[in-house]
């Protein structure tokens, strides 16, 4: 049986079709536990009255206490021999089950990694990864450069593209951070198995508008600090696996923070000068970092532009950058 762990906030106007989306798996072998962290909206009370619908739902609730805490408390809640994490806001192809456990099985594998689809601000964004089994203790030098390439590609940060075994899960979500801390529950799983098995297909509509972008300066200064310490992390999780990473873990960086940059765009919360100290700050820490490897997204025109002008300091026209291509985005976004 796959336990599928959905952790609960603010999510009344998503919650059901998340839910239906996992009731409609072609396999039916399934618990559903959702994890009430405290909303202070109506979505407990929805989670009530869907468990009231199918017996398969369980719904467990907490204090307020955040994401890590609401999958860790799934994890040790779990009947099941498989673990699946799915968020409350995004919902998942009815054969997804299937399909994970599938692969799971015929390559007799520990982990398997999927693709997905990234409903991006109204566009439909597929995201598949190279199909691959891993012997995870004797890589070839193909395989590694494949391996680093999942990692690139982000395809090793999120636990909703993966299906995990309950047994083998030795650590659970790191509480002392508030982002990257499905990267680092990811990277202490994969050094407990034998084998990964790599899926080229979507499996979760992965969700992410406006509401997405929009977080306090606090936090956004939050992650300089983090993303120094996912870099440490990562850098030593390569050293175990014995692949040279070839400064990937400072290209992740430098795209997050590319990233993080361009939503600023999309921020209200924020104001100008808010923005462009986030940008100054940004390009502090830059300067700490191993100069990057290549990376596609870094030869991505706007990247590649925002970039040039980003690692020499000048704030005021990597604002003008980010603004603008908020602008375009935006307006191909009204046409459809």
């Amino acid at each position: 049986m796959i336990s599928v762990i959905v952790p609960v906030y603010k999510s009344e106007k998503t919650l059901e079709k998340c839910v239906n989306s996992l009731l409609n798996q072609t396999d039916k072998d399934l618990e559903i536990l959702l994890i009430v962290d405290g909303p202070p909206d109506g979505s407990g009370i929805l989670s009530e009255r869907l468990a009231e619908k199918d017996s398969r739902i369980r719904v467990i609730n907490q204090e307020n206490q955040g994401v890590s805490k609401a999958r860790n408390r799934g994890i040790a809640e779990a009947k099941g021999e498989y673990i699946r994490f799915v968020d409350s806001d995004d919902f998942v192809d009815e054969d997804s089950n299937e399909k994970l456990l599938a692969a799971l099985k015929k390559r007799d594998a520990d982990l398997v990694i999927a693709g997905y689809r990234h409903l991006y601000f109204g566009r439909d964004i597929l995201k598949l990864p190279k199909e691959g089994t891993y012997e995870m203790d004797g890589l070839t030098g193909a395989q590694e450069e494949e391996w680093r390439q999942l990692y690139l590609q982000g395809f090793l940060n999120m636990p909703w593209n993966k299906l995990y075994k309950r047994e083998l899960i030795k650590e659970c979500f790191p509480l002392d951070l508030n982002l990257g801390e499905d990267l680092l529950f990811n990277q202490a799983y994969i050094r407990n198995i034998k084998k990964a098995a790599v899926l080229s297909y979507p499996v979760c509509n992965y969700i992410q508008d406006e509401r997405g972008t929009t977080l306090s300066t606090k936090k956004r200064m939050d992650k300089i600090p983090i993303a120094f310490r996912l870099y440490e992390e990562t850098t030593g999780f390569f050293k175990e696996l014995g692949i040279e990473d070839g400064n990937m873990p400072a290209t992740k960086v430098v795209t997050e923070f590319l990233d993080d940059l361009e939503g600023l765009a999309f921020d209200p919360s924020m104001g100008r000068k808010e923005k462009m100290e986030v940008i100054r700050q940004y390009g502090k820490a830059l300067k700490e970092l191993k100069e990057p490897g290549r990376h596609p997204a870094l030869r991505k025109p706007d990247y590649k532009i925002i970039f040039f002008f980003y690692k020499r300091g000048c704030v005021k026209m990597v604002y003008f950058l980010v603004q603008a291509r908020g602008l375009i985005v935006r307006i191909l976004k009204k046409r459809g």
